[in-house]
């Protein structure tokens, strides 16, 4: 997941939800204060526009899982 990970309460499905898509498309919890890029997105809505919008973003370290 990442050094910077935090997990979200156990009853938070919205959270968890974003964190699989997040880390299903590639992306790592880690902190990146050095690097450009935009932050990792708080709502699972924002979550699809996000990973297309971010090929490059530092934290995508991973190629996709799907």
């Amino acid at each position: 997941m990442g050094r910077s990970f935090k997990a979200p309460p156990a009853k938070d499905i919205e959270q968890w939800a974003k964190v699989e898509a997040l880390f299903d498309a590639g992306f790592r919890f880690d902190s990146y204060r050095s690097a450009d890029g935009p932050p990792l997105p708080s709502r699972l809505s924002e979550v699809e526009d996000f990973i297309r919008d971010n090929p490059s973003h530092p934290l995508r370290v991973a190629p996709p899982a799907r």
